[in-house]
Protein backbone atom coordinates (compact mmCIF):
# COMPACT_ATOMS: atom_id res chain seq x y z
CA UNK A 1 0.00 0.00 0.00
CA UNK A 2 1.55 3.51 -1.12
CA UNK A 3 1.30 6.16 0.97
CA UNK A 4 -1.69 8.58 0.03
CA UNK A 5 -0.92 11.91 1.67
CA UNK A 6 -4.69 13.30 1.07
CA UNK A 7 -6.09 10.36 2.72
CA UNK A 8 -3.30 10.70 5.72
CA UNK A 9 -4.33 13.90 6.44
CA UNK A 10 -7.71 13.50 6.35
CA UNK A 11 -7.83 10.35 8.70
CA UNK A 12 -5.63 12.72 10.95
CA UNK A 13 -8.55 15.49 10.71
CA UNK A 14 -11.12 12.74 11.59
CA UNK A 15 -9.10 11.02 14.17
CA UNK A 16 -7.93 13.91 16.33
CA UNK A 17 -11.33 15.24 16.37
CA UNK A 18 -12.70 12.10 18.00
CA UNK A 19 -9.79 12.22 19.95
CA UNK A 20 -10.87 15.79 21.29
CA UNK A 21 -14.66 13.92 21.96
CA UNK A 22 -13.52 10.97 23.64
CA UNK A 23 -10.90 13.01 25.89
CA UNK A 24 -12.86 15.79 26.63
CA UNK A 25 -10.06 18.34 24.77
CA UNK A 26 -11.88 21.01 22.49
CA UNK A 27 -9.88 21.08 18.61
CA UNK A 28 -8.18 24.36 19.65
CA UNK A 29 -6.95 22.95 22.94
CA UNK A 30 -6.13 19.44 20.98
CA UNK A 31 -3.99 22.14 17.72
CA UNK A 32 -2.40 24.30 20.64
CA UNK A 33 -0.80 21.17 22.64
CA UNK A 34 -0.14 20.13 19.25
CA UNK A 35 2.37 22.77 18.79
CA UNK A 36 3.89 22.95 21.84
CA UNK A 37 4.86 19.77 21.55
CA UNK A 38 6.33 20.42 18.33
CA UNK A 39 7.55 23.60 19.01
CA UNK A 40 8.80 22.81 22.76
CA UNK A 41 7.65 24.89 25.86
CA UNK A 42 6.75 28.46 25.24
CA UNK A 43 5.17 31.60 26.65
CA UNK A 44 1.47 32.19 26.48
CA UNK A 45 2.74 34.63 24.45
CA UNK A 46 4.58 32.77 21.85
CA UNK A 47 1.91 30.18 21.90
CA UNK A 48 -1.21 32.99 20.69
CA UNK A 49 1.31 33.82 18.13
CA UNK A 50 1.88 30.33 17.06
CA UNK A 51 -1.73 29.04 17.43
CA UNK A 52 -3.49 32.97 15.78
CA UNK A 53 -5.70 33.32 18.91
CA UNK A 54 -5.63 36.49 21.14
CA UNK A 55 -3.60 36.37 24.32
CA UNK A 56 -6.92 36.45 26.62
CA UNK A 57 -7.96 32.87 23.88
CA UNK A 58 -4.69 31.30 25.13
CA UNK A 59 -5.06 32.10 28.94
CA UNK A 60 -8.86 29.93 28.39
CA UNK A 61 -6.45 27.05 26.55
CA UNK A 62 -3.65 26.94 28.75
CA UNK A 63 -6.16 26.83 31.86
CA UNK A 64 -8.52 24.14 30.66
CA UNK A 65 -5.35 22.13 29.14
CA UNK A 66 -3.73 22.64 32.63
CA UNK A 67 -7.09 21.10 34.46
CA UNK A 68 -6.84 18.42 32.00
CA UNK A 69 -3.01 18.12 32.82
CA UNK A 70 -2.00 18.26 29.53
CA UNK A 71 0.66 21.22 30.47
CA UNK A 72 1.97 23.05 33.52
CA UNK A 73 3.02 26.68 34.04
CA UNK A 74 6.66 26.42 34.55
CA UNK A 75 8.83 29.44 35.63
CA UNK A 76 10.98 30.08 32.43
CA UNK A 77 14.53 29.67 33.15
CA UNK A 78 15.64 32.01 31.22
CA UNK A 79 14.12 35.22 32.54
CA UNK A 80 12.34 34.28 36.42
CA UNK A 81 9.67 36.67 35.77
CA UNK A 82 7.99 35.00 32.80
CA UNK A 83 6.51 31.69 32.87
CA UNK A 84 6.30 29.10 30.24
CA UNK A 85 3.59 26.24 29.49
CA UNK A 86 5.42 22.86 29.25
CA UNK A 87 3.57 19.83 27.54
CA UNK A 88 3.43 16.85 29.67
CA UNK A 89 4.58 14.43 26.17
CA UNK A 90 3.98 11.27 29.01
CA UNK A 91 0.37 12.38 29.67
CA UNK A 92 -0.45 12.88 25.92
CA UNK A 93 1.08 9.83 25.15
CA UNK A 94 -0.82 7.63 27.59
CA UNK A 95 -4.45 9.46 27.57
CA UNK A 96 -4.45 10.81 24.00
CA UNK A 97 -2.62 8.74 21.27
CA UNK A 98 -4.15 5.74 22.32
CA UNK A 99 -7.34 7.54 20.47
CA UNK A 100 -5.24 7.59 17.20
CA UNK A 101 -5.19 3.86 16.74
CA UNK A 102 -6.09 3.64 13.07
CA UNK A 103 -3.97 6.62 12.84
CA UNK A 104 -1.19 5.07 14.68
CA UNK A 105 -1.20 1.68 12.63
CA UNK A 106 -2.17 3.26 9.10
CA UNK A 107 1.20 5.11 9.85
CA UNK A 108 3.43 2.34 10.75
CA UNK A 109 2.46 0.31 8.06
CA UNK A 110 3.10 2.98 5.35
CA UNK A 111 6.15 4.31 6.52
CA UNK A 112 7.92 1.50 8.24
CA UNK A 113 6.76 -0.61 5.26
CA UNK A 114 7.22 1.22 2.15
CA UNK A 115 10.17 2.97 2.94
CA UNK A 116 14.06 1.98 3.18
CA UNK A 117 15.27 3.77 6.27
CA UNK A 118 17.34 6.19 4.35
CA UNK A 119 14.20 7.19 2.63
CA UNK A 120 12.63 7.78 6.39
CA UNK A 121 15.22 10.04 7.36
CA UNK A 122 14.99 11.85 3.63
CA UNK A 123 10.84 12.62 4.89
CA UNK A 124 12.31 13.13 8.14
CA UNK A 125 14.76 16.24 7.07
CA UNK A 126 11.87 17.40 4.46
CA UNK A 127 9.43 17.65 7.41
CA UNK A 128 11.74 19.25 10.06
CA UNK A 129 12.35 21.87 7.17
CA UNK A 130 8.77 22.89 6.23
CA UNK A 131 8.82 23.38 10.02
CA UNK A 132 11.63 24.59 11.90
CA UNK A 133 12.01 24.61 15.64
CA UNK A 134 10.94 27.89 16.89
CA UNK A 135 13.21 30.21 18.37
Amino acid sequence: MKLNLRHFVVELLVSSYEATEDVGVNPTDLGSLCLLLLHGPAPAGRLAELTGLTTGAVTGVIDRLEKGGFVRREVDPADRRKVIVVPDAGRVDRDLFPHFPSLKRAAAQQFYDDFSIAELERISEFLSRLAPPAG
